[in-house]
């Protein structure tokens, strides 16, 4: 499944520190046709400064002509960003 490989190659490279995978239904317009696909979500845990590389990252490796990288901005319990902070290179 290309969420898994994605999710390795990311947590891998240390620009997460962690991946989750889930299973979705999605429908879109796509060649004049509307799609619908099962797809999946992969969230990816990071901080803000490797934004720019990860979304490179992705689009490398992605097999979708336009992928949806989506990002917002979240707070973090002081335990799980200090662990995040362990596990992955921050710029």
């Amino acid at each position: 499944m290309e969420a898994n490989a994605l999710g390795k190659l990311v947590v891998e490279n240390k620009l997460a520190a962690c991946a989750n995978i889930f299973p979705v239904q999605s429908m879109y317009p796509w060649d004049d046709q509307l799609q619908q696909d099962h797809e999946f979500v992969l969230i990816l845990k990071t901080f803000p400064a490797l934004n720019a590389e990860l979304q490179a990252l992705i689009a490398q490796h992605h097999s979708y002509k336009i992928p949806c990288i989506l990002q917002w901005d979240a707070e973090v319990n002081d335990a799980y960003g200090n662990w995040m902070e362990n596990i992955i290179t921050t710029i």
